[in-house]
């Protein structure tokens, strides 16, 4: 492979990565499901969406690692494509599960393959130094890109739920046409056929939990894709119900509102290295998810305007994480298993959101107000035992175990 083709591709990716999470559906999702069915069957319909995505993790990473990052992302714009067109078309509850499953599939077959091949590019040109800034700012570019997305969501949603679906179904077309002009980044010849099966893959991915960095690193990273889904899911009802009978739209209002979240998360999410290197990294991520337990107590607490501003905060902790995250991760794993062991991560984490989602489904009753409640007081008792864990956990491993190199 040229060394043009490499860094073309590297000037891509951060033009690919904010456009393929473009949600301009973010703001509205629940509300035009709400639209076609119960406020059970759409708790149900989230929890699908959670279980494919856990069937189909870590097969996509397995793929990633064997076979070649681009052919992942190939599939994961595919499947975005397939999943808008039934979004955008259905309206019974059968339509909307395979566009879920096909939404799934998209996050799965990016997840973990993404920041995968941002750092194998930048290590097939010798620059992996730099990888975690270059994280922090397509990180931050994603944020901005999805708070363009959510205004303009919001906005056409206001004529019709569908027509959000229909703008992001013209950005996984973009994203398809980027993709298809990456380059395969180089791999190493003497790792080349390491991985001899899936299982043995799946072993060797497990045995990097042996240590203590890494295991607490996983252990967070499940905890806060729960934490951080809880606001995510609940912030349409809760801003529905607090409007009451005032005659500003609700997408409009959540559009908006959603827009204010992603600037604010851009902002975080640039300095989020800076921040790890001044605070250190378990400090800073624990920062995150006191800030993310904090709204969800406000939310399960109180309904008040007050709370729906300080929501606008709701992303602050994904800005801070992933950056800091990826970086303390990824350097230590090898090429042929970052995909995988990255995808194992997230199944985990979705797979304990999704048993959330059943679980909270399963105890709903006919009145949305009473399901909000309920569902928010019990993600605050969650969030609250959960950052003590990891607290006590962080303060147990040496910080000799933080320094790459040292496990």
């Amino acid at each position: 492979m040229s060394h043009s083709k490499l860094t073309r591709s590297v000037r891509l990716y951060p033009i690919y990565a904010p456009i393929a999470q473009a949600y301009f559906w973010l703001p509205v999702f629940f509300l035009y499901f709400n639209q076609h069915m119960s406020i059970d069957q759409v708790l149900r319909l989230e929890a699908i969406y959670y279980v494919a995505v856990v069937i189909l993790e870590v097969p996509s990473g397995y793929l990633s690692d064997t076979l070649g990052r681009h052919l992942t992302l190939l599939i994961s714009t595919l499947s975005a494509i397939f999943a808008y067109i039934l979004f955008f078309a259905g309206h019974t509850f059968g339509v909307f599960v395979l566009a879920q499953i096909g939404l799934a599939a998209s996050v799965a077959f990016r997840s973990g393959t993404d920041t995968s091949f941002h750092y194998d590019l930048l290590a097939c040109l010798g620059k992996e130094a730099e990888y975690a800034n270059r994280e922090a700012r397509v990180t931050r570019n994603i944020f901005f890109a999805s708070a363009g997305a959510a205004l303009v969501g919001g906005a056409v949603a206001i004529y019709a739920l569908r027509l959000a679906y229909c703008l992001s179904l013209l950005g996984a077309c973009v994203a398809f046409a980027l993709v298809f002009a990456f380059a395969e980044p180089i791999r190493d010849p003497k790792r080349r056929f390491v991985a001899r099966g899936f299982f043995a893959q799946i072993r060797a991915c497990l045995a990097y939990l042996m240590q203590p960095a890494l295991a607490w690193l996983m252990l967070f990273s499940v905890f806060m894709t729960v934490i951080n889904h809880i606001p995510y899911e609940f912030y349409q009802p809760y801003i529905d119900l607090l409007r009451g009978q005032h005659a500003v739209p609700t997408p409009l209002v959540t559009g908006c509102h959603t827009a204010l979240t992603m600037v604010i998360a851009a902002w975080f999410a640039k300095r989020s290295v800076r921040l790890s290197d001044c605070l250190g990294t378990r400090l800073a991520l624990m920062l995150s998810a006191g800030i993310q337990g904090f709204l969800i107590w406000a939310m399960s607490l109180f309904l008040h305007p007050i709370v729906a501003l300080l929501l606008g905060f709701r992303s602050v902790p994904r800005a801070l994480m992933i950056a800091p995250l990826n970086a303390a991760t990824v350097p230590r794993l090898q090429q042929h298993h970052r995909a995988t062991y990255l995808s194992i991560q997230s199944l985990i984490g979705r797979l304990a959101f999704s048993l959330c989602l059943a679980l909270l489904a399963s105890s709903a009753t006919s009145t949305g107000a009473d399901i909000v409640s309920h569902a928010l007081g019990a993600s605050a008792a969650f969030a609250t035992a959960g950052c003590a864990v990891l607290a006590i956990l962080a303060v147990l491993i040496p910080k000799s175990q933080w320094r790459l190199g040292s496990e």
